[in-house]
Parts: C-alpha cells; structure tokens; sequence
C-alpha cells in the first residue's frame, strides 16, 4: 500500500494578523491613557507640593520676624558685672562699661519717614521698598511691612564699636511682566551709630550722636533679595489687642508719615497676613484659553470675567507681636 505524505503548514492568516494588531493597538492606547492619567495627576500633586512648600517657606520667614518687631536688649546685672571685670578688651580696666538700656537714637520717622524706627510698619497698597511706593493703577497687589528689632553681639565692645545692634527688615513686592505676576523681595537694614571711645553715650544726652540706616553690615542685603516669585496678592492688616483693625477713616494702617493714624503704631499687637501664590505653569491643562470651564468672576475685577489656566493657593496666618507694648523703643 502507498502511503500518503501530508504536509501540516503552521502559520497566520491576513485575519489573524489584522486581529493581533487591533488588539494591540487598544492595550497600547489603554496603556497610554492610563499613564496620561497618572502622570497629569502626579504633575498636579507635585505642582500643589510646590506652591504649598514655597508658601510654607516664606510665611515662616514672616512670622519669625513679625515676632521680633519691637525686641530689645536688657543687659542683666550678671551680665554687667561680668562685663566689668574683664581687662581683656582693648578698652582696659575696669573692663566694658556695659548698660542696662539700649544708647542707640530712637527716631519715629515723623519728620522723615525714611530714620523711622517704629517696630511694625505695614503700608498698604505699596509695591517697592520705600514709603513713597504706590502700588500701580488697576493692580490688586501688594502691601509693605517693615519690622524693627534690636540685638546685642558682645564681641563688638572695642573701641568705636557698636555692641547694641538694631535691624529693620522690609518685606515688599515688585511686579513681574515676565510671568504676569508679583516678586516678593527681603531688604535687611542695619542702624549705625558707634561709640565715641570706650563711652556708652546716655540716649537722653542731647549730645548724642545720631545715625543712619545702612545696608553693608554681615548681616544686611546689599542688594534686595528676591525670596519668592509667582506671587498674585500679599497683605497684611494689623490688629489691636481687642482683635480690632487699626485703620484710618481713609482706609490707611499706621505709619509714620501718616498724621491721622501714626499715633496708633503702638496700639499693633497682631497682624494678619494673607498671600497668594499662583502656579508657574498652567495647572488646567485640558481648558483652552476660552474654554467656559474656567472663566472665574472677580479674580481681577469683580464685575468682569477672567480666563483663568492656574492653580491657586491662599494662606492665611495670624501672628502676635509679642514685643510691643512701650513707647520708648
């Protein structure tokens, strides 16, 4: 008997390869929505850490210098007695003549502003650093806040040194055209008033020399620091002990240069601060430019809509001036 040989071919057909590549093609698009999903959730969380780690960051900066507004340096009887008994210091024996009270100049800026040595200062509606900062017509940003303290280095009782140290900190905002918003900026002032000689001069003797402010002491910022950007609002609204805001019929806070308000500067025991921060980037994604899901009434004009693409984050903290309380500082 012949024996039939059969051939057994193993193979695709056309319609097997075509069904291979759709159900391909349908895992492969399931897979890329999902990491779109994913990685645009992940964008987003990462875009909150952002603004809410920035924000953190220049509130703590804030509080920790609101709470020194007004500090000054009480030199103990210890401390005084120790000072004197040390024959170390180039000003010889019987040692540093150490007060007990500050002998810098006090000046409360009411003939000019600028030697103002008020402890909380807060102008409002005042982009830039110096009392004659006007924020811009149609901006909603920003306030001004100076804080004063004072310190003591106890290695700077030599001759025509300066021991007694007094700080006035600035914080404002500059607009930003390049990204649409505001810079929030740090400026560090130092008071310089030496010493004549070994003599700690009496702040009541009229002989007193007075000083200035400078910014090239250690601790100063020869140029304003930039400390966050992206910034849309900053504000701050100074309270009395009551929890009352302390604002003239004009609707201005407290400052030296003001005859209405300017004898309330003492009254600040709080302030309130509220900033918001926007995202660098758009944080809607999937929202066209005119698209209705994102078109919010009042964020710049109350009675107008605006198109809006960014994430915002408001923060508001309430601070004690812990240090305020006199009028001799």
């Amino acid at each position: 008997m012949r024996k039939r040989y059969q051939n057994n071919i193993i193979g695709l057909t056309f319609v097997e390869i075509l069904i291979g590549i759709v159900i391909t093609s349908m895992m492969m698009a399931a897979m890329y929505t999902s990491y779109s999903v994913v990685n645009q959730s992940y964008t987003q969380v990462s875009e909150k850490a952002k603004i809410s780690r920035s924000s953190r960051d220049l509130v703590t900066m804030l509080m920790r210098d609101i709470r020194m507004a007004g500090f000054k340096y009480y030199a103990s009887t210890d401390q005084i007695a120790k000072f004197g008994e040390d024959t170390s210091d180039e000003c010889g024996a019987p040692g540093v003549i150490l007060p007990k009270l500050s002998y810098l100049y006090f000046d409360d800026g009411f003939e000019d502003s600028t030697l103002s040595h008020n402890p909380i200062v807060i102008r409002k509606n005042t982009q830039g650093p110096d009392e004659t900062s006007v924020t811009p017509s149609g901006s909603g940003c920003c306030d001004q806040i100076q804080i004063v303290y004072e310190d003591y280095n106890q290695n700077h009782t030599g001759i025509g040194q300066q021991p007694f140290k007094r700080y006035r900190i600035t914080y404002f905002a500059l607009p930003d055209p390049t990204h649409g918003s505001h810079g929030v900026y740090k400026r560090i002032e130092s008071y310089s008033q030496p010493r004549n000689g070994c003599a700690f001069t009496n702040p009541d003797d009229p002989s007193t020399t007075t000083g200035n402010w400078i910014r090239t002491c250690v601790e100063c910022t020869p140029e304003d620091v930039l400390i966050r950007d992206h910034v849309e609002d900053m504000e701050f609204i100074p309270v009395d002990e009551n929890g009352r805001v302390i604002v003239s019929a004009a609707g201005r806070y407290p400052a030296p240069e003001l005859p209405d308000i300017r004898d309330r500067l003492y009254d600040i025991r709080g302030v309130d601060i509220r900033i918001t921060f926007r995202s660098k980037d758009y944080f809607f994604k999937n929202a066209a430019p005119d698209d209705d899901q994102r078109k919010i009434t009042g964020l710049a004009d109350r009675n107008s809509e605006t198109t809006d693409r960014y994430l915002r984050d408001s923060v508001i903290v309430s601070v004690a001036t812990r240090n305020i309380g006199g009028e001799d500082f």
